[in-house]
């Protein structure tokens, strides 16, 4: 599918595709209803067990192959990740289907295109494949229902189940299978309201390897936890989807000298960005998807203003909607 962007802004673009589409297919949700959610005092357990996840995920040495079922396709993923003297490198290749790579050492990520062509991507703060930094329960509870929802057996391996649930159509929720013994997910399911699922992805088999202790450092703020903000742009953004708040304001310098502003807006779980291109002749024109990532774009005041996120398609144009350029 194309998303017709001008191509100074397609490399950001597909470099967030790349990221999203490969290397990072959302957590997700249990078939539970919403009545059967486990009461409001499982928060904290819920919260102990994100946190052992997300540590797992940056300091532990393993590797495995995955399933990724998205659109009903089915994929083959080969994932390799080694911390070494506090230094993560990441390897995650595609074994079925055309021939695809994300590697990521340190704050870049390159990914290698079908075609062959490679892609190389700055990732300020960390970050890795299986993000999962900063989801706090406490947090979400205005938006999504948490709670443990049972137990499963994940590649050989017994796990606890924990779901985060929607509570409306403007976001995503997941189902997390965490590893008793290693608190890794060996399984994540990013749903939606009704919780069918969107993406799975799932271990098949992993070993887990010798580590020599020396985690890597936590750098910067999660952009989960980040603090809400306010810009000194010009650009406004009224009536945001309900839940979001602007956490991120930045300038990006382009290749042709150009500045384009990025504005990342957070409910704590989901996020998505709003790209500003001053003058640009071509830009992503109306609504359009791949797989969980919704994009939508329009031109306000000679302005390319562009949306992208892995939310659903009502919450990119809610935000676009309120886009406008003050005098």
């Amino acid at each position: 599918m194309n998303f017709h962007a001008s191509p100074r802004m397609s490399f950001r673009l597909f470099g967030f595709l790349c990221l999203c589409g490969l290397g990072a297919a959302g957590p997700a949700l249990s078939a539970a209803t919403a009545e059967e959610m486990p009461p409001a005092d499982t928060t904290q357990q819920v919260g102990i067990l994100l946190e052992r996840m997300a540590e797992a995920l940056r300091s532990l040495n393993y590797e495995g192959v995955l399933v990724y079922l998205h659109e009903n396709r089915l994929e083959t993923l080969s994932l390799l990740h080694h911390v070494e003297e506090g230094r993560v490198q990441e390897r995650l290749i595609s074994l079925s289907g055309p021939v695809r790579a994300v590697a990521r050492e340190r704050d870049r990520v390159l990914c290698a295109l079908p075609d062959g062509h490679p892609l190389s991507v700055e990732r300020h703060g960390g970050g890795h494949i299986l993000a999962t930094d900063g989801i706090d329960p406490a947090l979400l509870k205005n938006h999504y229902h948490a709670g443990i929802l049972g137990t499963a057996r994940i590649a050989g391996r017994d796990t606890d189940v924990v779901g985060i649930i929607p509570r409306d159509r403007l976001r995503y929720g997941y189902r997390f299978h965490i590893d008793r013994e290693t608190a890794l997910p060996l399984k994540s399911d990013l749903i939606d309201q009704d919780q069918e699922p969107l993406e799975q992805l799932m271990f098949t088999s992993i070993v887990f390897k010798a580590s020599d202790g020396v985690a890597p450092a936590l750098v910067g703020q999660p952009v989960r936890n980040a603090p809400v903000t306010e810009s000194m742009s010009r650009w406004r953004f009224s009536d945001p989807p309900k839940g979001f708040q602007l956490v991120m304001h930045n300038k990006i310098k382009q290749t042709d000298g150009s500045v384009a502003e990025h504005f990342l807006f957070t409910d704590r779980l989901s996020a998505y960005s709003i790209y500003v291109e001053d003058g640009a002749e071509e830009g992503l024109d109306g609504l359009t998807n791949i797989g969980a990532v919704h994009a939508t774009g329009r031109k306000i005041d000679g302005h390319q203003v562009t949306v992208i996120g892995e939310v659903p398609a009502a919450t990119v144009e809610a935000a676009i909607a309120g886009a406008r350029l003050m005098p």
